[in-house]
C-alpha cells in the first residue's frame, strides 16, 4: 500500500504534503462515518468520523479518554512519564509534547493527530495555532470543578464518536461514589479544607476547586465557599481565620510552610489540629489530577483517613 492509498483529512493531506514528508506518513484511517458539531469553551467544532490520533493537553483529559479506552498519541506530561503512570495506575505508550503551560506545537504537529484536546486557561491563546494542526476542542480543565470535569468525559467521548461509552462510564463512576458516600456517618458538619503547601505560603481550594466539589458531592462541606476555585498565597493568619474542622496539606517533595508552621501556636490551635484532623496527601492526586478515577481515590481516602473506613 502506498501513502496515497491511506485515507487522510483533508487537513493532514495538507499538513503531510506542507512539510514534505510523504516518505515518512505513518497508517492513519479516518473513517468518515458522520460529521457532527462538539460545543467547547471557545465555540464549535466540527468532527467527522472517528479520531483514532488524540492528542491530550492536561491531565484530566487523559483520565477520560483513558475511561472510554483510548490511549492518545500525544500528552502534555510535564516531561514527568511517571506522572501519567501514577495518574491512570499503569503504563501506555504516547510521545510527550512537553508542558501544560507550553506544549511543544512541533511535537504535536509531528503526531499527525486528528483531534487535539486542550484546557481553556493555559491554551486559548493558541487555540488558532492548535486548530492549524487538527480539529480542536477546548474544555475547562485547570479550573474545573467536578461537575464540569464530568460533562467534559461525555464531550471528549462525543468527540471521539463514543458518546454513549462516556455515557456508560459517568453512570458506573456515579454508582461507585454514591456507595462510598453511603459510609460517611449521618450528621457530618465539620468543615473541610483542601491546601497546597508551598515554600512560603499555602493555596487554599475552595468550594468551586475540583477536590472542594467532589466534597460537596460527598455531603461534606468545604471550608471556603467561593466562586474562585483557589486562594494562592495565604499566610497563616488566613488559615487560622477560616480555622477548618478537617484539615488536607497537598505537599510535593521537599520543605514548605506546613513544615514551619507546626510548631507555630496560632497553627497549634486551630480546630483540626487540636483534634487530630490534620492528614498529609499527595499533590499530583488531590490538586493537580483530575478526573472520575481521582474523585473515586479522594473519596477512599477521605473515608480512610477521616473515619476510619474502607
Amino acid at each position: 500500500m502506498s501513502v496515497f492509498d491511506i485515507p487522510l483529512s483533508r487537513r493532514q493531506f495538507g499538513l503531510l504534503f506542507s512539510a514534505g514528508a510523504v516518505a515518512a506518513v505513518p497508517s492513519l484511517a479516518f473513517a468518515d462515518d458522520g460529521k457532527r458539531t462538539i460545543k467547547h469553551e471557545l465555540g464549535t467544532t466540527e468532527i467527522s468520523g472517528k479520531p483514532q490520533r488524540v492528542v491530550a493537553l492536561e491531565f484530566s483529559f487523559v483520565q477520560a479518554l483513558n475511561a472510554i479506552d483510548v490511549v492518545p498519541v500525544g500528552i502534555t506530561d510535564d516531561n514527568q512519564p511517571k506522572r501519567i503512570e501514577q495518574l491512570l495506575g499503569k503504563k501506555i505508550d504516547y510521545g510527550s509534547v512537553g508542558t501544560r503551560l507550553e506544549p511543544n506545537l512541533e511535537l504535536v504537529a509531528a503526531l499527525t493527530p486528528d483531534l487535539i484536546i486542550a484546557d481553556e486557561l493555559r491554551h486559548s491563546a493558541i487555540y488558532e495555532q492548535l486548530s492549524a494542526i487538527a480539529p480542536t476542542i477546548v474544555l475547562n480543565s485547570w479550573e474545573g470543578s467536578y461537575e464540569v470535569i464530568k460533562s467534559s468525559v461525555v464531550t471528549i467521548a462525543d468527540a471521539l464518536g463514543e458518546k454513549e461509552k462516556g455515557e456508560q462510564a459517568l453512570a458506573t463512576h456515579e454508582a461507585i461514589i454514591t456507595g462510598l458516600v453511603a459510609k460517611i456517618p449521618a450528621g457530618e458538619k465539620r468543615r473541610f479544607l483542601l491546601a497546597v503547601a508551598n515554600p512560603d505560603s499555602m493555596s487554599l481550594h475552595s468550594s468551586s476547586s475540583f477536590t472542594g466539589s467532589v466534597f460537596k458531592a460527598m455531603g461534606l462541606t468545604p471550608a471556603i465557599d467561593s466562586s474562585d476555585a483557589v486562594e494562592s498565597g495565604a499566610g497563616i493568619e488566613r488559615l487560622v481565620a477560616i480555622n477548618p474542622d478537617v484539615f488536607l496539606v497537598a505537599t510535593d517533595t521537599g520543605a514548605t510552610v506546613f513544615d514551619q508552621w507546626k510548631s507555630n501556636a496560632a497553627f497549634n490551635n486551630i480546630a483540626a489540629v487540636k483534634t487530630g484532623m490534620v492528614f498529609q496527601v499527595d499533590r499530583n492526586q488531590f490538586s493537580r489530577f483530575r478526573g472520575l478515577t481521582t474523585a473515586e481515590m479522594i473519596a477512599r481516602e477521605i473515608l480512610a483517613k477521616v473515619y476510619q473506613a474502607g
